[in-house]
């Protein structure tokens, strides 16, 4: 008797136990995404709990505010969340004239992870949580989950949502006899630049956005006299970043990660100040670096420059082969105080 009322005990500490663990909660809220080409609204999207409790994934009118980049943000519910555990949204794509639906189960371990790990804040120095679940939406049915916080935006799962059926007398009540392709071809309508690139494009570029998932092994790097590498910023294509700093930058370990799109140096001479190199890089370039390396060997970003800052030159290399990347604004810089 004894024996089966010490195993009961444990048996309740456990439970207990995984109890706790499970209603931990952080400070964070949802907000949609979506190609800066390819407008859409989210028409209903929830992110729920394991308790059945939920929050509404927020969306503007035609949201392309950039694949990975965060959008609309409300504030509703209890400031401190539990990790969602499975998504639904329904969304329109304008400018395929078609609704998307979907729901899936999400990886609660890896994003309850992320959140105890949290994030550390290159001014403050200070940890941080991730603050934001990011839910992208984009043509083909894509489906996209990052979490955000403080300069970092790490992938949580790609998923495929279905075409569906809403009826227009429900996704605009207060216009119940509009006709679907007529809105929705209104809606895509960005700008005239907007409309001209698609249109150079050939279309819908079906596929890009698993592309842009596609990793190689590279970091960044500095070669430049009496000055040493303070931070560097990298934002990648498929919608991860990377802020990176003190023992991390010290080690500077290559790593897999997809083809960045945008990177920043900040470089710290012998006198203390600190410069930083706010770097936009083109896709058709970059994209045909990456893809032409010689594989299972690393990548280097290096910014190569004078002492005085002159002569600045931002180089793709690989072993002992260097392509200078060209197609970029290296007077782009600032003191940073």
């Amino acid at each position: 008797m004894k024996k089966y009322f010490i195993q009961l005990i444990l048996l309740l500490s456990v439970t207990i136990s995984c109890q706790n663990k499970m209603e931990e909660k952080f400070e964070w809220l949802p907000t949609e995404s979506a190609p800066s080409l390819y407008p859409m609204n989210i028409y209903m999207g929830n992110l729920y709990f394991e308790d059945g409790g939920s929050v509404y994934i927020p969306c503007s009118g035609s949201a392309h505010n950039g694949w990975g980049n965060d959008g609309s943000t409300h504030t509703q519910g209890e400031d401190l969340k539990p990790v969602p555990v499975k998504l639904e949204v329904t969304w329109a794509s304008y400018t395929e004239n078609k609704f998307y639906t979907g729901s899936w189960d999400l990886p609660k371990e890896k994003m309850l992870k992320l959140f105890q790990e949290g994030v550390v804040n290159y001014d403050t120095k200070k940890k941080e949580t991730y603050n934001q679940i990011i839910v992208g939406c984009a043509p083909g049915g894509v489906v996209v989950v990052w979490m955000y916080g403080a300069g970092n935006q790490f992938e949580i799962g790609r998923y495929q949502a279905h075409e569906t059926h809403i009826a227009m007398s429900d996704y605009v009540p207060g216009n119940p006899t509009a006709n679907q392709k007529e809105h929705f071809a209104a809606l895509a309508k960005l700008s005239p630049d907007l409309e001209e690139i698609r249109k150079q494009k050939g279309g819908i570029e079906y596929g890009l956005w698993d592309d842009y998932r596609k990793k190689y092994t590279w970091r960044t790097h500095i070669e430049i006299s009496n000055h040493t590498f303070e931070n560097t910023s990298l934002h990648m294509f498929n919608g991860e970043m990377e802020d990176i700093f003190d023992e991390p930058l010290k080690k500077n370990e290559f790593k897999e990660r997809a083809v960045p799109k945008y990177l920043s140096f900040m470089l710290k001479d012998i006198k203390g100040k600190r410069t930083v190199f706010s770097l936009d890089l083109d896709e058709e370039e970059i994209m045909g670096l990456f893809k032409q390396a010689e594989a299972n060997k690393p990548i280097e970003i290096v910014l190569r420059m004078n002492e005085n800052l002159s002569n600045k030159r931002l180089i793709f290399k690989q072993g002992e082969k260097e392509t200078p990347i060209k197609k970029v604004d290296l007077e782009n810089f600032w003191d940073y105080d």
